[in-house]
């Protein structure tokens, strides 16, 4: 007589091969439930996603990705190291998304290790109060005036420098 233990042994190869296999189909079904209408791409290799087409040429995957938010409301859809993301190309959407930032909504990911780089008090990971505040200090910096003015001292900083560089080869 065959003994249960023996018989799921022989079973087990094909048990953690299926295991994997609904693993991957219910990873690939939730991204497709989750991008909805939006445009991206339809199937995403599992597990790592289209991470390894943004580290072989980042550039053109951010174009890639703008390009198919141009076709649509702004906004496009991909899977990249287990994380569903949003692409958002419309400025005016922007706004619309990141006046109702809260932290139970969503997260910014400014970087996959942006709060290891950026720090988890930078200004990007700020919600509420907090957020508003250190918006209206920095606010100033960016009205057309100072900008203005930012931009007339850096042609003189770059036609100053020029000078140097072209004065050095002579």
């Amino acid at each position: 007589m065959v003994s249960s233990v023996s018989i799921l042994a022989s079973l087990s190869p094909y048990i953690l091969i299926s295991a994997l296999l609904l693993y991957l189909l219910l990873e690939q079904l939730t991204y497709l439930r989750k991008k909805g209408n939006l445009p991206g791409p339809l199937f995403v290799p599992p597990i790592i996603g289209n991470a390894v087409s943004v580290v072989r040429d980042p550039t053109s995957f951010w174009y890639k990705q703008s390009a198919l938010a141009g076709n649509s409301p702004g906004l496009s859809a991909n899977y990249l190291v287990g994380r569903f993301i949003v692409y958002i190309r419309d400025t005016e959407l922007s706004h619309q998304i990141f006046t109702n930032v809260r932290p139970d909504a969503f997260h910014f990911v400014g970087h996959p290790f942006g709060k290891k780089l950026f720090g988890d008090h930078n200004f990007i990971y700020m919600f509420g109060d907090d957020h508003k505040s250190v918006r209206r200090q920095i606010a100033p910096n960016f009205t057309p005036k100072a900008l203005s003015t930012y931009s007339e001292l850096m042609q003189v900083i770059i036609l100053r420098h020029l000078r140097l560089w072209e004065e050095s080869c002579n």
